[in-house]
């Protein structure tokens, strides 16, 4: 069973990479934050330390799941700050593949949600909305994806 503050690792092809687990939205998913970096695929990290390191992404992520399935390592765990305990609010859209754009964002906050029709350069800062497997999130962190990249 996973706990908030828990950290793990996942292999990826530069490296492993770390994530902690920081809240679970009922009837969605377990949010995640994943750390920038990568680091040797044997020896022990201090964790206390990676949690320091900058946040490259917050996703929703089935941790508790890939855990059992040995998807991700868990490696330690440290208390959430006070930053991390907040709720982001967090961004996402449908979009139209003739256009390959998103006529309207919407912004969630955990609880209520409300239509933007065009977002700010700090706006695409905000986390997306989406939900991935373990492969798709091995892929993001090995292609260096951020919300504020993605092409939609």
């Amino acid at each position: 069973m996973v706990k908030i503050g828990d950290v793990f690792y996942i292999k990826t092809k530069k490296g492993r990479a770390y994530l902690q687990y920081i809240r679970k939205i009922p009837k969605f998913s377990y949010m995640i934050r994943v750390f920038s970096g990568f680091y040797p695929d044997e020896g022990e990290q201090d964790v206390t330390e990676i949690v320091k390191s900058p946040v490259s992404f917050i996703i929703f992520f089935p941790v508790g799941a890939a855990d059992r399935r040995r998807v991700v390592h868990k490696c330690g765990y440290v208390p959430l700050d006070e930053k991390a305990r907040e709720m982001p609010v967090f961004r996402y859209g449908i979009p139209d593949f003739s256009t390959r754009k998103v006529p309207v964002w919407c912004f969630w906050d955990g609880e209520k949600e409300w239509p933007v029709e065009n977002i700010t350069d700090e706006q695409r800062k905000l986390p997306m909305k989406i939900i991935v497997n373990g492969i798709a999130l091995i892929e993001k962190i090995e292609n260096g994806w951020t919300p504020e990249n993605d092409p939609w």
